[in-house]
């Protein structure tokens, strides 16, 4: 296995959204609970295979949690070398890990929270803003190239609100602040040009799931 380069200049960064698991099959939440990739998960990542094997990639990183890696494992080409970090992660339910949206609606600590989301932590787990900031953190670490990273749902639209200024505003019935969906398997797409202050990022594609139709 050889080590992938390690290109200077502007990036080119695929945000893969893992494959479907049992619990989002039964509305549950996941957070850091390390559930593993489903058959319908395994499935949707046999589907992308053939889309990313055209896409030649520097660097392939993804979340340490199993239902990332495992869809990368089946998504790239045999022997890539993959890089696991734990700033890719899922937001952090805390307390409220496992349960669905009916088993907490009159939760008094639920509704607190979900007055804002965005800055204010879950019982015993994260806010929102902080899971964009450690994603932006570790995207602005990318030296360049065309780097793809498996991660989870919630945290590419916390990065892209971070990073675009996008609304987080509570959703009525759904405990994330996002109007926006976002597919199991789906590609979003960005480019950097520059580094530190000075860096600009573009939204190129947003939730492409062309290989699930």
């Amino acid at each position: 296995m050889t080590e992938m380069a390690v290109t200077e200049g502007p990036l080119h960064l695929t945000l893969v959204r893992h494959g479907a698991t049992d619990w989002n099959g039964a509305g549950r939440w996941q957070g850091w609970s390390d559930t593993p990739l489903g058959p319908v998960g395994e499935e949707q990542a046999a589907r992308l295979r053939p889309r990313l094997a055209g896409r030649p990639f520097d660097r392939a990183f993804s979340s340490d949690l199993a239902r990332a890696a495992r869809t990368a494992e089946l998504s790239l080409p045999a022997g890539t070398p993959l890089t696991l970090d734990v700033r890719l992660r899922e937001l952090h339910f805390g307390r409220f890990e496992g349960v669905t949206t009916d088993d907490v609606l009159h939760d008094a600590g639920y509704a607190q929270w979900q007055l804002d989301p965005w800055g204010t932590p879950a019982p015993d787990g994260e806010s929102l803003s902080q899971v964009g900031a450690r994603l932006r953190e570790w995207a602005e670490e990318l030296p360049g190239g065309r780097v793809v990273a498996f991660t989870h749902g919630a945290a590419i639209r916390a990065l892209l609100c971070d990073l675009f200024g996008w609304p987080a505003r509570p959703q009525p019935g759904y405990v994330l602040p996002f109007p926006y969906q976002l597919s199991h398997t789906s590609l979003t797409t960005l480019t950097r040009s520059g580094q530190g202050a000075g860096a600009r990022w573009a939204l190129v594609t947003y939730n492409d799931h062309a290989h699930l139709e």
